[in-house]
C-alpha cells in the first residue's frame, strides 16, 4: 500500500479501456503508471504464461514488458508480433507514444512457428503497425544458415485486412529470356491504392530486341454492392529477321536485323459482378482486342488454343413485386481465325410476366373456369446488328446478278459496319391456357402466338433478261411482318411395377411419358415475299418458264419463315426406370431410389402440309449412371428417307424396302464419363470443388489451390461420335481423355492430365505438376512433355503474397525456348 504496486501472480489477467494483459505474473505500479509483466517456468522447465498483450487489433507476445499506460510508451524483451501478413520477432522493442515501435536485433518472416524456417535478419527496424516497416542493412536466413543476399535497407508494407492508400508500393519484375525477344523484364510497375474499394497496377514489359508492352490493371470491390476486375494490355512486338515468319529451326544469333513491319497489337478484358439485389444492375464480360494479340504475346496456352471471344455488357431492371423486365445489351463477338466481329449495338427487351386478364372482372382472383386460366404475357425485343462479314449473295436455286460464292470478310471500320447493318424490332405475344384434365389422366394444353417485327429495309428482285437472271436490290422502307400460330400438346403418365423381393432389392418402377402435340401456322410466303421470273429456260415437264416466291426479308434477323403451310404433329416418348432397394446401412426396413435409366427418349414428327418429306426426323437419347460414378449418354438421329446413289436424299421411305430397315442413322454421339474415387463424390457433396491447377506459360502454380485431403483422384473421360456423308461414306470420331492426382505423402501431391486421340493416333494437351508444401514455403514443378506447348518449369516461393517475390524460378516455357 506504501509503494502503491499491485503485484498479481498465476494466470493474472489486466483490462484497461482497450488494451488487455494475460502472464504469470504481472505489477502495477501506480506512482510510475508503469505496468510490468514477465513469464514463468514449470518444474519441467518449460516457460508457461508468457505475456500476452493486446491493444486494439495488435498482439503481442514476449518474455518480458513494461509498459506506461499514461503515456502509452514500453519496452518490451523477447517479443512477437503480428503485422499483416508477417510476424516480428525482436530481442528488445520501445514503444512510443505516436504507436511506432523500434527493435533491436530483429527478425521479420511470414512463417507462424515459434522458430522459424527463414527470416530476414536486421539490427534495426522500425514498425507502423498496420501500415509498414523499415529495416537498415538486412540479410536473409534459411534454416538458421545466414546467406549473403540482402541490401542496405528494407521496405515491407503491411496493409491491413481494407485496402488503404498506404497499401501503394512498387512492383518488382520478373526477368528471363524469350527466343525471338531476347532478355526481358516482365510486369513491373507501381501498384496504386485509391482507396479502399479501387487498386490499380500500372506494369511493363522491356524486351533487348526492342519490344515492349503497358499494362493497366484494377481491381475494385465494394460490399454488397459490386466487384470486378479490368484490365488493358498494350504491344509493341518487333521480331529479328526470320522471326515469327521464319520457315528454318535455326537459333537467332544476336539483334542484327529486325523486321519494323509487325503491327502492334492491344487486348481488354472487363469483368463486372454486381450484388444480388432487387432493381437494376448491370454486369460485364469483356474480351476483346486484335486477333493477332495471343499469337504475339505471353500468354497461357488456353488464350492461345481459343479462336473466339465474346462480350457483353448488360444491364437488366426487374423487381419482385412488378411483372416488368428490361434488359439492355451490347454484345460482341469475333473470331480470331477469320478475323470476322459481330457486334449487337445496342439490343433492348422488355418483357411482361404472364397476366390474367379475366381475372380482373372476376372475384375469384385464383382463377378456376376455362376464361379465368387464360395468360396473356408480352414480349419487346429491339436490336441492332451489324458485322464486317458479307454473306454470300446466292438463293438455292436463283441465278443472281453479281452473288458471291462464299463469305467475304471486309475491314473493321465504321463505314462498312454501318453499311451492312440491320435493324430490328420484335413484339411477341404469347397466349397460354393452364392444363385442362381430360378422362383422368391425360393433360391438353392449348398455346396461341403472335409475332410482328418491324423492319428499316426490304429486297426487291428485279429479272434482267440479258442475263438471265435475278438482281436483289436494298430499299429503305418500314415495314411490319407479322407470324402467328397455334397449337395443343395432350399428355399423360403410366407406371409400371415389378415386384422383385430380393435380398435388396425389391422392386422396379418402369415410367412413360408420352406426349403428342400439334402446331399450325399458316402460309406467309406470299404475303411476304415476291413472285419473281427465275430464267427464261422453260421446264420440260410443265412448258412454263419457272417462277418463285422470294422473301422480301432474306437473310434478315428475326425473317418471317418462308417454309409456307405448318400442320404438323410431334411426338415423344420419355421413360424412367428406378429401382427400390433397402439401406445398407440401417437395420429398420427403410428403403431409398436408385435411378436405373435417367432419360430414355425418342420424338419425332410427321408435317401434313408438305409437299415431300413429310415424316420428320427421329431423335433418341439415353442418359444414365451405373455404380454412382460412371455417366453415360448417347444421342442418336435417324432419317426415316432413303438417299440415291449420288447420296441426295430422295422421297422415298426405308420402310418400303423389303427389309425391315425403318431409318437409316445419320449421326450419333456417346459419352462415359467416370471418376473411380468415392471421396470426390463426397467432397462434391459437403462443398464445390475449386479448379485445378493449369499450366500456365510460367507453370506458376503457387496461386492455385492444392487440395491435399483427397488423397487421390483419376477421371477417365471416352467420347466417339458417328457422321454419315453425302457421299454415302461414315465417319467416326474417338477420343480419350483422363487426369488425376496423386497424394505421395501429406506434402507432395501429384496432379496430371492427359489423353489419345484415335483419329490421329497420338496423345492430346499433356501436362504433369508436383507440388511440395513446405510449410511457409511451397515448390510447384510443371511440365508439358511434348506437343506446341512442350515446356517445363521449377518455382520455389513464400506463401505469402507479401513476400511473393522471394522466389528462385527456373522455366523453359513454348514461348521462350
Amino acid at each position: 500500500m506504501n509503494e502503491r504496486v499491485v503485484n498479481m501472480y498465476g494466470e493474472a489477467n489486466i483490462d484497461y479501456g482497450e488494451m488487455s494483459l494475460q502472464a504469470a505474473t504481472t505489477a502495477i505500479n501506480y506512482e510510475t503508471n508503469i505496468l510490468s509483466a514477465k513469464g514463468a517456468v514449470d518444474t519441467t522447465g518449460k516457460a508457461v504464461g508468457t505475456p500476452v498483450f493486446k491493444q486494439g487489433s495488435e498482439m503481442y507476445t514476449a518474455n518480458q514488458m513494461n509498459y506506461n499506460f499514461k503515456t502509452k510508451k514500453g519496452k518490451i524483451s523477447g517479443v512477437v508480433t503480428r503485422q499483416g501478413e508477417g510476424f516480428l520477432h525482436a530481442e528488445t522493442v520501445k514503444r512510443t507514444s505516436d504507436e511506432a515501435f523500434y527493435g533491436a536485433n530483429a527478425h521479420y518472416t511470414t512463417c507462424d512457428l515459434p522458430h522459424p524456417h527463414f527470416y530476414i535478419n536486421a539490427s534495426k527496424i522500425k514498425a507502423l503497425p498496420g501500415k509498414k516497416i523499415f529495416s537498415g542493412p538486412f540479410n536473409l536466413v534459411f534454416a538458421d544458415i545466414p546467406t549473403p543476399i540482402g541490401f542496405l535497407f528494407g521496405y515491407f508494407p503491411t496493409p491491413q485486412k481494407q485496402r488503404s492508400t498506404g497499401s501503394s508500393g512498387i512492383i518488382f519484375p520478373t526477368f528471363g529470356e524469350a527466343r525471338e525477344q531476347g532478355f526481358y523484364l516482365r510486369n513491373g510497375g507501381y501498384y496504386l491504392a485509391l482507396n479502399e474499394y479501387i487498386g490499380i497496377s500500372l506494369l511493363a514489359d522491356v524486351y533487348s530486341y526492342g519490344s515492349w508492352a503497358a499494362h493497366v490493371q484494377s481491381t475494385y470491390n465494394k460490399r454488397y454492392a459490386y466487384q470486378g476486375n479490368f484490365s488493358i494490355d498494350y504491344s509493341a512486338t518487333r521480331f529479328p529477321d526470320g522471326g515469327s515468319g521464319r520457315t528454318d529451326n535455326s537459333p537467332i544469333v544476336g539483334p542484327s536485323r529486325f523486321r519494323r513491319d509487325e503491327p502492334r497489337s492491344f487486348f481488354i478484358r472487363w469483368s463486372h459482378s454486381p450484388a444480388a439485389r432487387p432493381g437494376g444492375k448491370m454486369s460485364a464480360s469483356v474480351q476483346a482486342g486484335t486477333s493477332f494479340y495471343n499469337r504475339q504475346n505471353y500468354s497461357t496456352p488456353s488464350n492461345n488454343l481459343s479462336a473466339t471471344f465474346n462480350s457483353s455488357v448488360q444491364y437488366q431492371y426487374a423487381n419482385p413485386n412488378s411483372p416488368v423486365t428490361f434488359t439492355a445489351s451490347l454484345l460482341h463477338n469475333q473470331n480470331t481465325l477469320t478475323k470476322v466481329h459481330n457486334l449487337t449495338l445496342p439490343e433492348a427487351t422488355f418483357s411482361v410476366n404472364r397476366q390474367y386478364p379475366f381475372r380482373l372482372f372476376s372475384k375469384n382472383a385464383a382463377g378456376g373456369n376455362f376464361l379465368q386460366d387464360i395468360s396473356v404475357a408480352y414480349n419487346l425485343t429491339a436490336r441492332n446488328q451489324t458485322s464486317n462479314s458479307l454473306q454470300s449473295g446466292t438463293l438455292p436455286g436463283v441465278n443472281l446478278i453479281g452473288g458471291e460464292q462464299r463469305d467475304t470478310v471486309v475491314a473493321f471500320n465504321f463505314s462498312n459496319l454501318l453499311r451492312n447493318a440491320q435493324v430490328g424490332m420484335r413484339h411477341s405475344f404469347p397466349i397460354a391456357m393452364n392444363s385442362i384434365r381430360l378422362l383422368k389422366h391425360f393433360n391438353l394444353s392449348p398455346s396461341l402466338y403472335y409475332n410482328a417485327t418491324s423492319y428499316l429495309k426490304q429486297l426487291k428482285y428485279t429479272y434482267v433478261e440479258s442475263a438471265n437472271a435475278v438482281r436483289i436490290d436494298t430499299l429503305n422502307r418500314f415495314s411490319i411482318a407479322s407470324e402467328y400460330g397455334a397449337g395443343a400438346s395432350l399428355s399423360t403418365r403410366i407406371y409400371g411395377m415389378a415386384i422383385i423381393k430380393g435380398k435388396r432389392l425389391e422392386a422396379i418402377r418402369h415410367q412413360i411419358q408420352p406426349s403428342i402435340s400439334y402446331n399450325y401456322t399458316p402460309n406467309l410466303s406470299t404475303a411476304y415475299g415476291q413472285y419473281v421470273q427465275l430464267s427464261d429456260v422453260v421446264n420440260s415437264t410443265t412448258g412454263m418458264v419457272p417462277y418463285q416466291y422470294l422473301s422480301r426479308y432474306n437473310g434478315f434477323m428475326n425473317a418471317p419463315s418462308g417454309s409456307g403451310l405448318q400442320s404438323a404433329l410431334y411426338f415423344s416418348i420419355q421413360n424412367n426406370v428406378e429401382a427400390k432397394v433397402k439401406a445398407k446401412t440401417d437395420t429398420a426396413e427403410t428403403f431409398e431410389k436408385v435411378s436405373l435409366i435417367d432419360n430414355f427418349s425418342f420424338t419425332g414428327g410427321y408435317n401434313f402440309a408438305a409437299d415431300s418429306f413429310k415424316v420428320q426426323p427421329i431423335n433418341a437419347q439415353f442418359r444414365t449412371v451405373l455404380f454412382k460414378r460412371l455417366n453415360i449418354f448417347t444421342s442418336a438421329n435417324l432419317d426415316p428417307y432413303q438417299v440415291n446413289a449420288a447420296g441426295r436424299r430422295i422421297d422415298r421411305l426405308q420402310i418400303n424396302e423389303s427389309s425391315f430397315r425403318f431409318a437409316r442413322l445419320t449421326n450419333a454421339n456417346l459419352n462415359l464419363d467416370i471418376d473411380l474415387n468415392p471421396d470426390v463424390v463426397k467432397s462434391k457433396k459437403e462443398a464445390p470443388r475449386t479448379n485445378r491447377p493449369s499450366l500456365e506459360t510460367d507453370v506458376n502454380l503457387q496461386e492455385q489451390y492444392i487440395d491435399f485431403k483427397i488423397p487421390w483422384t483419376f477421371r477417365i473421360n471416352y467420347t466417339a461420335s458417328y457422321f454419315a456423308q453425302a457421299n454415302g461414306t461414315s465417319q467416326t470420331t474417338q477420343s480419350l481423355g483422363f487426369d488425376g492426382s496423386l497424394n505421395l505423402t501429406d506434402k507432395w501431391k501429384v496432379t496430371y492430365n492427359s489423353g489419345y486421340d484415335f483419329l490421329n493416333k497420338a496423345l492430346t494437351y499433356t501436362s504433369l505438376n508436383i507440388h511440395r508444401d513446405l510449410h511457409c514455403w511451397e515448390m510447384s514443378i510443371g511440365w508439358i512433355p511434348f506437343g506446341v506447348y512442350q515446356s517445363y518449369s521449377i518455382n520455389i516461393n513464400a506463401r505469402s503474397a507479401l513476400l511473393r517475390d522471394l522466389k528462385l524460378s527456373r522455366n523453359r516455357s513454348w514461348y521462350n525456348r
